[in-house]
């Protein structure tokens, strides 16, 4: 019996939410394609239909959580009038609200795809597409409300946020500080320091520099947890100069 793109689209949302439950419990590589299936009360040989492989239950998630943030920002009934740097803290900390849900997931899921190096370093990751044109929107109204000058390369500028979005996740996964106020200090500190960047027009003439030292620095962090965590508090006490600090507007659940 042919199912309609609803009912197919509810099996999708399904099969992630049981996969991450299974993954989470008894880890990525303990738990078969079957598994998922019976748990999920999806026949064995339907479930190929929706993933081909577990592979892409990581990439699903991930992509999942991406459009339930974006879809959040969509519904802020107030997100045009907050400044530059609180809409990018009101993504993060949205971002990292859904996340927190699965941390552990979170964490196995970014070491099984860091194995592949063209992975982390790629531009199109699923649902950036949306992110980017989004953030690229977000610069236009900055841009209009002449709160920062012209940014002469918006594509760029959106690659490297998204580049610094993924460090931000990384060090939050390392972070073990309670409820996570050295990850709170840290989304400050580099919102603060790309605000400060484009206000001062910058960051459109370095862009390719400033982007390959964030990407240098993510692999080092992967390596040693400290690369970049090292760059961005360094260039967090640069840009805060002359800055001041800013309320935080969206809901970061604290804890684990």
């Amino acid at each position: 019996m042919k199912i309609s793109n609803k009912q197919k689209e509810a099996n999708k949302v399904k099969l992630i939410a049981t996969a991450v439950d299974l993954f989470s419990e008894h880890g990525f590589h303990n738990v078969s394609m079957k598994q998922i299936s019976k748990a999920a009360k999806i026949g064995d040989s339907t479930i190929y239909k929706y993933f081909p492989n577990k592979d892409k239950f990581l990439l699903a998630y991930h992509e999942t959580v991406l459009n339930d943030v974006l879809q959040l920002v969509e519904e802020a009934d107030d997100f045009a009038d907050f400044t530059l740097e609180e809409k990018l803290q009101f993504f993060i900390y949205n971002y990292l609200d859904i996340l927190i849900e699965n941390r552990e997931f979170v964490a196995e899921s970014i070491d099984i795809l860091r194995e592949s190096p063209a992975f982390l370093m790629q531009r199109e990751f699923p649902a950036s597409k949306a992110l980017k044109k989004k953030i690229i929107q977000i610069l236009e109204q900055s841009v209009e409300s002449e709160e920062i000058p012209d940014v002469p390369f918006e594509g760029a500028v959106a690659h490297l946020m998204v580049d610094a979005l993924l460090g931000i996740v990384l060090y939050w996964l390392q972070d073990d500080s309670e409820e996570f106020t050295q990850t709170t200090q840290f989304v400050e500190v580099s919102t603060n320091f790309f605000a400060t960047l484009l206000k001062s027009g910058v960051l459109g003439k370095g862009i390719d520099l400033v982007s390959f030292m964030i990407k240098s620095q993510m692999m080092r962090f992967l390596e040693n947890g400290q690369g970049f965590t090292g760059l961005m508090k360094g260039l967090g006490v640069m840009a805060s100069k002359g800055a001041g600090s800013v309320s935080r507007k969206g809901g970061w659940k604290h804890g684990g």
